[in-house]
């Protein structure tokens, strides 16, 4: 990957009569950029010139979008276009503010505004006959139909970019359509594709010397080794070499340290496939010193990895190590913008990046199993996966929001007496569990693969919501025989009856309480909690029943097209028997104006929602079903900042009719998260709709068995109640209960 194109507007701005800074000079002085831009703004408001003002706040916008400050570019630019709207003479002008604004919207993730935004530019720009318009608004709504998986009409998108770019002599942006056309070709028309490839190759090279030029080189390259397969013809590779050497020339000759480390990287990525792993990793440390000298903290971190990589092939641990830890320097300083672009492009934290942090675990672990004092490494691989799991509930919710809660929490490693915090690494080849314990970590090496892992996982979770079978058995052992058998001997010696269970990947998604081991369930021997990760909102016992103020809301009647759930009435009327200091919101008064207001008024220790909930792997649908509507996630969130404003947050929030799909892991990584995003010490929800008869009993002995010990015991209890009942006595009923959170 190369930093992204952003001179596809730039024609436009100079046709326009903007003194345009390219990209490749702000390395330079870029404060001094911003300082001319700002004068350049103040200057044209001064004299009242709305199309000269208009002209400057582009030109800052663009400035601003290439040194990575995303919403503050948008800002210039929604500025902008106000200033020319429904003016007849800047029409060229708004076409090229409305086509930045677009790529500016899709570069946040934005989707749905810069669909309308390009929409409205390319209409403007064929208008106009304004080309570069056209073809760079083209190829980002091919970018807007891949993120979407469209794949068709992305690649129609694409080419008909480049053919415009053809048209308009606009070398740099014919090759980024190209190269984004070559990803989704087909194979059959390989040949096709090699012939585009071979046309931006010679438009590059009789454009002018500049960073962009060595990017489209670069992009070129990449796009020849990533073309479909054509037998033993090893031109593709000859190109693409010849190409990242041509960048690699350029860029040495301008002293550009920038696009100097970008070609010594990607040639030691084309080295690193063709099996030259010497010669691979000394290009990847020329890389790395070139980031440095640039300040480039995206091209440290990715070359950092790729020597790491290299390093530990070789079996050099110890410089591999130090190049992972440079690696997670790196990628911290530019994550923000990172998970922008990924979500902007479809693809997710965990799968794009989420390897380097596995990578970096996995060395540590096998470092730490042949240490005599392995505490140091196995905290640390354990705290490089939390960074993992930290940054994807970020990207998840889509609010950097949710890591700095996590960050402003604290640490669960203060072990209760007969407690055990059990966290999973799941590795391709294995999996590793770390069990804390009062006397430190201690590292159980599992013989299950990943894959295994999920396969077992996800049949165990479809399995288990089949309440008239019991074909969730044989998953239930043999779990249990995988995950939990070999920690037994660890946990009798503490005498544990109290798991805290951090879940990952797969494991996300079933009950850990329904595993079996051929005598009975683990919830009949032990209380469990979850945790999204190792940090909570300070531990603290629940007060005293009398001085529980609980806020009850829910549905019993059927609306917006989902069923009643008619025992929801015995679960209300269940809290308002235990409960004195409770209000009850339900059907009609159970909207969201009537829950914040009810919020704002009064610092409640408990809030119950008891109405159909979903999960999904998109955030933007997972919502808590109100009388009038849907409370989405970030809707909740803002709920329940009410209850923030006092001294202590929300105790527990209890959803107790949710869902996620089975084998949905990402979605299960929503529940996972839900108390971090709503701010409460805990949550108790389900994994999957619950007959509403059987929820009502468990929920309300539940909070019956609250005042007698921790959650986590009244969840045990309650839990054991339902399955003492013949009528329930399958785990359907009672396992998909989770305590996340503070388990005290």
């Amino acid at each position: 990957m190369v930093p992204g194109l952003r001179i596809a507007y730039v024609r436009v701005l100079v046709a326009a009569g903007v003194c345009f800074t390219p990209a490749s000079a702000l390395a330079a002085d870029p404060d001094a950029t911003i300082d001319a831009a700002d004068v350049a703004v103040e200057a044209a408001k001064a004299r009242r010139d709305a199309l000269a003002e208009a002209r400057s706040l582009l030109e800052r916008a663009v400035v601003l979008q290439a040194l990575g400050f995303r919403q503050m570019a948008i800002e210039d630019l929604e500025r902008a276009g106000k200033l020319v709207a429904d003016r007849g003479e800047a029409r060229q002008l708004a076409a090229a503010i409305g086509g930045a604004l677009g790529q500016a919207y899709l570069r946040v993730g934005l989707a749905d505004k810069a669909r309308h935004k390009l929409d409205q530019a390319l209409a403007a720009a064929r208008e106009e006959r304004l080309l570069a318009v056209v073809a760079a608004a083209l190829n980002d709504l091919g970018h807007l139909h891949e993120a979407a998986g469209r794949a068709a009409e992305a690649l129609a998108a694409h080419r008909e970019s480049a053919r415009v770019a053809r048209e308009a002599r606009l070398p740099l942006v014919f090759a980024a359509a190209t190269t984004s056309a070559a990803r989704l070709w087909p194979a059959e028309e390989r040949a096709a594709a090699a012939a585009l490839l071979e046309e931006a190759e010679t438009q590059i090279a009789h454009a002018p010397d500049s960073r962009e030029a060595d990017f489209a080189r670069i992009r070129i390259a990449q796009a020849w080794q990533a073309l479909p397969a054509g037998g033993e013809d090893p031109r593709p590779l000859q190109r693409a070499h010849a190409l990242l050497e041509a960048a690699l020339r350029a860029a040495e000759a301008r002293g550009d340290a920038l696009a100097v480390s970008y070609a010594l990287g990607h040639l030691g990525e084309l080295y690193a496939g063709a099996g030259r792993d010497s010669e691979a990793l000394a290009l990847s440390r020329r890389a790395v010193f070139a980031a440095q000298q640039a300040r480039a903290d995206e091209s440290l971190y990715r070359w950092s990895w790729q020597s790491a990589r290299l390093l530990a092939k070789t079996g050099e641990r110890d410089a591999a190590l130090a190049a992972y830890r440079r690696a997670l320097a790196g990628l911290q300083a530019v994550r923000k913008d990172l998970i922008l672009d990924l979500r902007a492009g479809g693809k997710s934290w965990r799968n794009a990046v989420g390897p380097l942090f596995q990578e970096f675990a996995d060395l540590l672990l096998r470092r730490g199993a042949h240490e005599a004092l392995p505490q140091a490494r196995l905290v640390e691989a354990r705290n490089v996966i939390e960074q993992l799991k930290a940054v994807e509930l970020e990207d998840y919710f889509q609010d950097e929001c949710v890591a700095e809660q996590l960050a402003r929490q604290k640490d669960i490693d203060r072990i209760e007496p007969r407690t055990a915090v059990l966290y999973p690494v799941v590795l391709p080849d294995r999996l590793e569990m770390l069990v804390g314990l009062a006397d430190g970590i201690h590292q159980v090496t599992l013989p299950l693969t990943g894959a295994a892992l999920t396969g077992e996982a996800h049949g165990f979770r479809r399995m288990l919501e089949k309440r008239t079978t019991n074909q969730f058995m044989p998953f239930a052992r043999r779990l249990y025989a995988a995950l939990f058998a070999p920690l037994e001997p660890l946990l009798a010696k503490s005498a544990v009856d109290t798991v805290v269970f951090i879940p990952d990947g797969p494991l996300r998604g079933i009950p850990i309480a329904a595993l079996h081991d051929g005598k009975g369930f683990l919830v009949e021997r032990y209380a469990f909690a979850t945790a999204p990760g190792l940090t909570l909102v300070e531990p603290k016992p629940i007060v005293a029943r009398a001085e529980i103020r609980i806020l009850v809301n829910g549905l019993t009647e059927a609306v917006q097209n989902f069923p009643a759930l008619p025992f929801v009435e015995d679960e209300l009327a269940g809290l308002q028997a235990l409960f004195a200091g409770r209000r009850l919101l339900r059907n009609r008064d159970f909207s969201v104006s009537s829950v914040e207001q009810a919020m704002r008024g009064t610092a409640y220790s408990i809030v119950h929602i008891a109405s159909h909930g979903e999960f999904d792997s998109d955030p933007k649908k997972s919502f808590l079903l109100t009388y009038d509507g849907r409370l989405d996630m970030d809707g909740l969130e803002q709920m329940m900042k009410l209850a923030r404003f006092r001294e202590d947050p929300v105790e527990l929030l209890t959803l107790s009719a949710c869902r996620t799909a089975a084998g949905d892991d990402r979605a299960a990584l929503g529940l996972a998260g839900v108390a971090v995003k709503a701010g409460a010490r805990s949550a108790l929800a389900t994994l999957w709709y619950v007959n509403d008869q059987a929820s009502g009993l468990l929920v309300t002995d539940f909070y019956r068995q609250l005042v007698a010990g921790s959650k986590a015991k009244a969840l045990q209890q309650a839990q054991r109640m339902v399955l003492a009942d013949p009528r329930f006595r399958h785990p359907s009923y009672w396992a998909p209960f989770l305590l996340i959170g503070n388990w005290l």
